[in-house]
């Protein structure tokens, strides 16, 4: 059965779409975030250094799949032509 006959072939996009405007929205959040919580207790984020490098990571996974799910689809398309 081809991928296509699906009623709707793109059911993921809105997913993928979500994936990368949430990791956008927490990428930009938690920095003012981070930026209050330093400002409220001096040399907090020294401490939890690991867990914010942890934070952004997933943020830039998050961004990155998107553009990869997009660049390897679009390069699967040219190569079935």
């Amino acid at each position: 059965m081809p991928d296509d006959s699906h009623p709707d072939p793109n059911r993921w996009w809105k997913h993928r779409r979500r994936g990368y405007y949430a990791g956008m929205w927490w990428a930009f959040l938690q920095t003012f975030l981070w930026s209050a919580v330093e400002l409220w207790k001096p040399g907090t984020l020294v401490a939890m250094a690991a867990v914010i490098g942890w934070s952004y990571g997933v943020c830039v996974t998050l961004i990155v799949s998107y553009f990869g799910n997009n660049i390897a689809e679009a390069w699967a398309g040219k190569v079935k032509q």
